[in-house]
């Protein structure tokens, strides 16, 4: 049966028919925009030759379970925030159920049947139209995913029974913000309005056709 059709099965009973979902999202009491002085660990600037330099921390809320912030060194700002968990394979349709109970329905859905298993890939709101986003996947702890599992839980070898959690808030606005201010080491030009010069127009008192 389609994991998807399971899951939603499942919730039934507790999701509304429509697509109902907090109006901010949260992981544990972190959001996007919260200022960087209430987390739990602190910022620093992380250089890296293969992508952009990043203004991140990580908390590591138990051995199998690490939190990552990014923001900017201007807005002080988290633009974005990622959760991993480890954990069996197995236990992954079960996370899915307790997520859809606390966030509601996704805005959409696929299967990534690379497990064995089919495991959801899904996301609530688009950031790009509605600003803010929440999406899960889960990684493979081996193969071209295995590299996550070891940097940030010690895996040693390929574990195809353990799969990554990825649960991650996006703020698509100040994303935008954080990557000029990590590139130019200044604050992005605010936008210039134009406004309409209204011209005078022709006087119809006298007009001859």
């Amino acid at each position: 049966m389609n994991i998807i059709k399971t899951v939603n099965a499942l919730l039934f009973l507790i999701l509304t028919s429509s697509s109902s979902f907090a109006n901010e999202f949260k992981i544990l009491d972190y959001y996007a925009g919260i200022n960087t002085d209430k987390l739990p660990c602190k910022m620093e600037l992380v250089k890296n030759w293969l992508t952009s330099d990043q203004y991140m921390c990580a908390f590591k809320k138990s051995k199998h379970d690490i939190i990552e912030f990014q923001s900017d060194y201007i807005s002080q700002k988290a633009y974005q925030i990622d959760r991993y968990i480890l954990l069996n394979v197995s236990d992954a349709l079960k996370i899915t159920v307790q997520l859809l109970s606390k966030y509601g329905q996704p805005y959409s859905s696929y299967q990534d049947e690379s497990f064995g298993t089919e495991l959801p890939i899904m996301t609530w709101r688009d950031s790009k139209k509605q600003g803010v986003s929440l999406s899960l996947n889960f990684l493979k702890c081996s193969g071209s995913s295995f590299g996550k599992c070891r940097a940030l839980f010690g895996v040693t070898k390929n574990s195809p029974d353990k799969a990554l959690l990825n649960l991650t808030i996006f703020d698509n606005k100040r994303h935008h913000y954080s990557k000029i201010v990590m590139k130019t080491g200044k604050r992005p030009k605010p936008v210039k309005v134009n406004t309409l010069n209204i011209q005078e127009t022709q006087d119809i008192t006298d007009l001859e056709f």
